[in-house]
């Protein structure tokens, strides 16, 4: 959560500055007003999406004498779990966070529904006359002229007296028009609900001003003078303030729209700075967006006896009678079990010392008594000693997404927030896979992945370096083809 609210932080306050120094002296009023309204929601939304990255295989290399090597020791030594801290007895409770994010975003949403239920009373009764597809709205007090939606709320002695000028009623049509009163409702939800940005206000006064210049660029585009708008809007300075949510002739800031009304038009220097803000905003995507990376267990450099025995040319080649022995001992361990479709699979289970010394048979095998194993659909081989490997550490924070990553620490299912009793350096080692298909059915992520810390490496490493060797037999047999039991 803190990270996420430093990203949204820092990339709304990024996309503002932008607009700040390119975009905001610019009269490409159009391009501004969608570029507030997008920057505030990319900012806000960014810093949830996650981009998959390519994956990273690490090259670690093992020695010829893994069990007694130094650095099994060390690496024990310097990741070893640390104590998993007691929650202080006058720590807050977990809850107060959301309660507080809670009723600060509730009452922000109650203030914004209050305004809008005191505009929308403010109608009722009220005599409304129709005017270029919009409504005016008639008020018996000498109130301010302004727009919420397709109504323009002017005063009905200034209406019948025909005293109110037409740039007026003209800036606020445009208001009307160009349905401004969206943009400020969709600023207001955005401030309500991620009040923690306090950035949001500076969108939302920006893009009140520029609603402005759109109104004033609308007067301009008729038979009115420059000067004598200008005029015009000085003599509204002192004219009373309207509700936060309606778009009004007198807004302030009026120093920067008059600024504006004579702001001459570049093409190519606008056209430049829309490049560097469609080069910003990819950039700026792939900095503050999540990342995670498709993790492949570590590629290592076997031990030179291991290399030795796997690079066998056949110079050693077995005996006939060995060879009888090997099938023989397979074939004796071989458990057959009735599978839904009525076929018999083959398991093979014996101990770990046993299939060692089988293993030690097929190192010696020629390459022709190999395939004699291949035909007879049965494979021989043997994992790679353990090697500890931690993971960096934003790779250990992405892991505690739960739409992301599905977690099994020291071969037991447990929730992502168990991670949260470690540290990125108490794990020694990682496994990641992607599912697909069927295996994405019910689940909420998108990986599996295999996690053992430093203590349940060092427990388990002897009996993992001593089984290692897998043999397997693939195929199926009908019922009548199994063997039978005493056979």
């Amino acid at each position: 959560m803190v990270s996420y609210l430093i990203k949204s932080i820092v990339c709304s306050g990024l996309l503002l500055v932008a607009y700040h120094f390119l975009l905001e002296r610019e009269k490409m009023l159009r391009f501004n007003r969608f570029y507030l309204l997008a920057a505030m929601a990319f900012s806000l939304l960014l810093p949830l999406i996650t981009i998959e990255m390519p994956s990273q295989v690490v090259e670690e290399a093992v020695t010829d004498n893994p069990v007694m090597q130094p650095f099994v020791s060390a690496a024990a030594a310097d990741h070893a779990p640390q104590p998993i801290p007691v929650q202080e007895r006058n720590a807050l409770p977990a809850y107060l966070p959301g309660l507080l994010y809670g009723l600060v975003a509730a009452a922000l949403l109650l203030r914004t529904g209050f305004q809008m239920l005191v505009i929308i009373r403010s109608k009722s009764g009220r005599r409304i006359v129709s005017f270029n597809h919009a409504k005016l709205v008639l008020m018996p007090d000498e109130t301010s002229t302004y727009s919420f939606f397709n109504f323009i709320f002017i005063p009905q002695k200034a209406f019948d007296n025909r005293d109110i000028p037409n740039e007026i009623l003209t800036h606020e049509l445009a208001h009307a028009r160009q349905m401004h009163s969206l943009d400020i409702l969709f600023t207001e939800l955005l401030i309500a609900l991620w009040w923690f940005n306090p950035l949001l206000l500076l969108y939302r006064r920006a893009i009140r001003l520029n609603h402005e210049y759109l109104a004033d660029d609308a007067v301009l585009a008729g038979p009115t003078e420059v000067q004598q708008y200008q005029l015009l809007l000085l003599d509204t300075l002192l004219a009373q303030r309207t509700t936060a949510l309606a778009s009004s002739f007198n807004y302030p800031f009026t120093k920067k729209r008059l600024a504006m009304m004579t702001t001459n038009i570049n093409l190519r220097i606008q056209l430049i700075k829309k490049a560097f803000i469609a080069l910003l905003l990819p950039v700026l995507a792939f900095a503050v967006a999540e990342k995670t990376y498709s993790q492949q267990p570590a590629s290592k450099t076997t031990p030179k006896t291991e290399r030795k025995a796997d690079n066998a040319s056949g110079n050693e080649a077995v005996s006939e009678e060995e060879m009888k022995d090997f099938f023989a001992t397979i074939e004796k361990y071989t458990r057959y079990v009735k599978n839904k479709n009525g076929r018999t699979d083959p398991m093979v289970e014996m101990s770990p010392a046993l299939e060692n010394q089988l293993y030690a048979v097929y190192e010696r095998m020629s390459d022709m008594q190999k395939q004699q194993l291949r035909t007879k659909e049965i494979t021989v081989f043997r994992m790679s000693i353990p090697v500890k490997k931690a993971p960096t550490p934003e790779m250990f924070e992405n892991w505690k997404r739960t739409d992301i990553f599905g977690i099994w620490l020291n071969e037991k299912h447990v929730p992502n927030s168990e991670l949260n009793k470690y540290k990125y350096s108490d794990i020694a080692e990682y496994d990641l896979s992607k599912l697909y298909g069927a295996a994405l059915k019910g689940r909420s992520y998108k990986y599996q992945l295999g996690i053992l810390t430093n203590e349940y490496f060092d427990k388990t490493y002897d009996e993992r370096v001593n089984n290692r060797v897998i043999i397997t037999r693939v195929g199926w047999l009908t019922p009548k083809e199994a063997p039978k039991k005493g056979k």
